[in-house]
């Protein structure tokens, strides 16, 4: 879990993204690590691009979190389809799964 040891991640984050994860290694090709790698790199790269934190978006509004979900769900989306070895027939309905684990675990 190297990958977050520059962002704090409360234990309710962490959980979020291991059980996210597990999805994404269940319906992919990918080990832990890579599922892992994949989402935190995600979860960076939206924080950065909204320059926020958890901490602000746990305490912000449903809206935000949602439209922050989506995002994160995207760039993994892109990783997966960007990789043939990770990309599988159905893309669409594991992505949908992905997001409904992120989104029913932040809610």
């Amino acid at each position: 879990m190297n990958s977050f040891s520059t962002m704090s991640v409360s234990d309710r984050q962490l959980k979020l993204i291991k059980e996210a994860a597990e999805l994404l290694v269940m319906e992919h090709r990918l080990t832990t690590d890579d599922a892992v790698l994949v989402i935190s790199s995600a979860l960076k790269k939206e924080l950065s691009a909204r320059q926020t934190t958890f901490e602000k978006l746990e305490s912000g509004s449903k809206i935000d979190r949602t439209s922050f979900i989506r995002s994160v769900v995207k760039h993994v989306q892109i990783s997966l389809e960007n990789n043939p070895y990770w990309r599988s027939h159905n893309l669409d309905k594991s992505i949908e799964n992905f997001y409904q684990v992120l989104h029913k675990q932040w809610d």
